[in-house]
């Protein structure tokens, strides 16, 4: 009797892992190939804006000179931004931003000294966008991929419906903290959730403040999970997950009740993994292997920043991650440096 329960298990197990399907979707991948200027980028987080219109947040971005298609002699920037129109990334269209004084390009989120902003996650309340993003400074330690982050800030921008060069930022947070909340950010019911990744054993971390209060610009007061409460004191946060990536991503099930967990596990070459929980602070599964990316198993290898997109639409579940390299040979190889989708058929 125990052995035919197992023999039960093991292939309800089987037939759950074949009922999770991911397929790359390189029709949606044309999405970021239509400006002749923008020449790729990383992160690639998304904000639903409504009225059909999604916010891509991009890390470091190669922009073009006008009349060059060369990353050779392009301008480097630490972040742009992109406008897309449909929901569905394969049938969509979109426009890349960024600042310009006279002919040189400029971040849309502005640097501070030697401090460059990295885009995190964002999420528009009411007529409110509020952005978040890791503060980050050149690092020439032995051992470094020279930069460290220093913390992270929030923005309020309450013109979100202009075109990103004409917002008004204002800078309602800055904190110089470990823990960097700019994974995700998820609204259920009065609260927003904002999970921040850090700490030695890459923990995951979830704080929250009401919708109302973050509309208006206020970030705080932010209770954080202790464990079994919420508690306003930094000191008493606990983890809710273990060794998870910087651009971890957490969204409602779409197959059914519960949440989602996406990133990306490894170093260089890696894979897609999922996991998933009843509610947002767990208790969440392992992580399951969804999908591994094709760029994986090439030489030079360097994927990462899995995400999901829970605003697209197209698949019961849409990814994205990115694609680099640890030489000089991804500055001529237009393949590399364009964030690429995956479409997921997800089963409860």
């Amino acid at each position: 009797m125990a052995a035919s329960r197992l023999i039960c298990l093991v292939l309800l197990v089987a037939s759950a892992m074949k009922a999770q399907t991911a397929t790359s979707w390189p029709e949606a991948d044309k999405l970021f190939h239509t400006d002749p200027r923008w020449l790729g980028a990383d992160a690639a987080f998304s904000v639903d804006l409504g009225n059909n219109r999604v916010l891509w947040l991009f890390g470091d971005t190669w922009i073009a000179h006008p009349g060059s298609h060369s990353r050779r002699d392009a301008s480097f920037l630490h972040n742009t931004v992109a406008i897309q129109n449909g929901y569905d990334p394969s049938h969509a269209s979109i426009k890349f931003y960024w600042r310009s004084t006279q002919s040189d390009p400029h971040e849309i989120l502005p640097n501070e000294g030697t401090v460059w902003m990295w885009p995190g996650a964002g999420i528009r309340v009411g007529n409110s966008l509020i952005l978040f993003a890791w503060r980050t400074t050149p690092d020439k330690s032995k051992n470094s991929l020279g930069f460290k982050g220093v913390g992270w800030n929030a923005y309020l921008v309450n013109n979100p419906d202009e075109p990103p060069t004409a917002w008004t930022l204002k800078k309602i947070a800055q904190q110089d903290d470990d823990i960097t909340m700019t994974c995700t950010v998820l609204r259920q019911g009065k609260y927003v959730y904002l999970f921040g990744q850090g700490g030695k054993g890459r923990d995951l971390y979830v704080a929250r403040a009401t919708a109302q209060h973050l509309a208006q610009g206020h970030l705080d007061p932010l209770a954080w999970w202790t464990g079994n409460s919420w508690n306003g004191t930094r000191t008493t946060r606990q983890p809710i997950l273990h060794d998870v990536d910087t651009e971890t991503s957490i969204q409602p099930d779409p197959s059914g009740p519960g949440f989602i967990e996406i990133n990306s596990q490894g170093f260089g070459a890696s894979d897609i993994v999922m996991r998933r929980a009843p509610s947002i602070t767990g208790p969440w599964t392992t992580a399951t292997k969804l999908y591994r990316p094709p760029e994986s198993d090439a030489p030079d290898a360097f994927v990462y920043a899995a995400k999901s997109h829970p605003e697209l639409q197209g698949a019961s579940l849409i990814l994205t991650y990115a694609t680099n390299g640890f030489t000089d040979a991804t500055t001529d190889d237009l393949t590399r440096y364009f964030p690429r989708f995956v479409r997921v058929t997800l089963k409860p």
